[in-house]
């Protein structure tokens, strides 16, 4: 084989090796934006468990006297309860 007929032949496969160039280096900046993305998402998970916790403890009543009311006003004592005077 002649030089020339050496570079005609491997002239596809350098076609080829320059367009698996391009696709990996295409696929490398796609997973750089999914593990962006990806983080993106984890934070904002983060983000709204710990507003969501916090909510749930804001909302949910401290006192088991408050849970029969359903505004939350607990409700007050009656007569002859303890630190109380009866009229």
């Amino acid at each position: 084989m002649t030089d020339q007929q050496t570079s005609d032949a491997q002239e596809p496969m350098r076609q080829r090796l320059a367009e698996l160039k391009r696709d990996y280096q295409r696929g490398e900046a796609q997973l750089q934006r999914l593990m962006q993305d990806e983080t993106a998402t984890r934070d904002g998970l983060l983000r709204a468990s710990g507003a969501i916790r916090i909510l749930e403890e804001i909302l949910s009543p401290a006192d088991p006297d408050q849970a029969a009311r359903p505004d939350g006003v607990a409700p007050s004592p009656g007569p002859g309860a303890r630190g109380t005077s009866v009229p």
